[in-house]
């Protein structure tokens, strides 16, 4: 087999979770031997993702991606999209016939809408990881997904739970393995100078409804005036930008609670995570909705933290209740508070099941992590070759 060359559809413009569970997966197969060029969005805006795929030596080169449909913008998406997605599907092609990709590399339904024209010219293999449940909830987005699982020739699910929901939206159980999310590498500007502290509590990830980071700071409202040298670290962006008026509004009648207000700390958006982890007596990760692997959980373990999370999703298949962390009976503030005293009037408990939650991490299969990614590659080129034929990746039509 010649040399593999990945070609990503990376049309993020925010760098999440998804995007960041993608970069690791994609770093492992280029240093495993490879090439990987990655398609990023052309948006002036989008200003997030070329600097990290930058970071980790991930190539890449702008193109046109879709827009969603957002208010005020629809008479433009009328005639931007169409002019977007025809500019973008003759760049595949180009890119493509320059690049000679064996693999294609894709982890969101609308990125593969993108190109869906070029898409279905070109032969080579496509591994899809899906780090979510898949979306098809209407005709149109069912009619997508029809089309992913037709072009998919090897599913990656970052949980048991996402693998579930994939053979129940029509992907063979075979074409699927499961990875577990390696801990995202984070641009560190330099440690900060903090102490163990066994009464802090830490957050870290969207400040959104969906997160429930208010039903965690309830939780920690219940349990504030029983333990009065606990405190509560928050870390995730709360800007200016109008989809961030809910944590603003959370944070400011937080801050004004007389109760808990000088016990919170909103630090926004911070590459520390692992320092205050690490220097954490307990990390929460309360969830509501179904969080199918949430990458805060394995950087928890690797920095010796346990976590307490919700039975939603995947995310009890990450921590080990009662060894290395707590998973909650429901999903509550009185459930979550209730753990919350456990480590509080513990801290030999939340020391040791942090020592645990480092070693669960090998269970997770960090080690095979490479190794594991770069069998689902080679699985996948070995399903497109016919019998009888060497695999020879590409296949276009002629240039004109």
């Amino acid at each position: 087999m010649r040399e593999r060359r990945i070609l990503a559809l990376f049309g993020g413009a925010v760098l999440f979770g998804q995007e960041r569970g993608n970069i690791e997966a994609l770093v492992a197969l280029k240093q495993g031997g490879g090439e990987v060029l990655c398609l990023v969005r052309d948006e002036p805006w989008a200003v997030h993702i070329p600097p990290a795929l930058d970071a980790r030596g991930l190539a890449w080169v702008k193109v046109p991606y879709i827009e969603h449909r957002m208010p005020g913008r629809l008479a433009a998406l009328i005639f931007r999209n169409p002019l977007a997605f025809a500019i973008a599907n003759a760049r595949f092609l180009e890119i493509a016939r320059r690049f000679r990709p064996t693999h294609i590399h894709a982890f969101n339904p609308l990125y593969v809408l993108n190109f869906l024209a070029a898409l279905s010219l070109v032969r080579a293999p496509m591994v899809y990881r899906a780090g979510d449940e898949p979306t098809v909830h209407n005709p149109v987005w069912r009619l997508l997904w029809r089309f992913v699982l037709a072009r998919t020739d090897r599913f990656v699910a970052n949980s048991k739970f996402v693998a579930r929901s994939l053979v129940r939206s029509g992907a063979k159980p075979q074409q699927i393995e499961v990875i577990y999310n390696l801990p995202p590498a984070r641009r560190a500007t330099g440690a900060p100078a903090l102490a163990y502290d066994p009464g802090r509590i830490f957050y870290a990830g969207q400040v959104s409804e969906h997160k429930g980071v208010h039903v965690l700071l309830d939780a920690f409202r219940r349990v504030a005036a029983e333990f009065p040298h606990a405190s509560l670290v928050i870390a995730g962006r709360i800007s200016d930008w109008s989809g961030d008026a809910w944590g603003r509004a959370l944070r400011e009648a937080t801050l004004a609670d007389p109760l808990i207000g000088p016990r919170v700390q909103f630090l926004g958006e911070t590459p520390e995570v692992p320092a205050w982890l690490a220097h954490s007596a307990v990390h929460a990760a309360p969830s509501l909705f179904e969080d199918p692997a949430p990458n805060v959980v394995v950087e928890a373990k690797a920095a010796g933290c346990p976590s307490i999370v919700f039975p939603r999703g995947g995310m009890p298949e990450l921590v080990r209740h009662g060894v290395d962390g707590w998973v909650c009976p429901e999903a509550s503030a009185t459930a979550l508070a209730e753990a919350l005293r456990c480590y509080l009037a513990d801290p030999a408990m939340a020391r040791r099941q942090g020592a645990a939650a480092r070693e669960g991490l090998k269970e997770l299969g960090r080690d095979q992590f490479a190794q594991r990614w770069a069998e689902v590659y080679a699985a996948a080129a070995r399903a497109r070759v016919r019998p009888g034929q060497e695999e020879r990746g590409i296949s276009l039509p002629a240039a004109p």
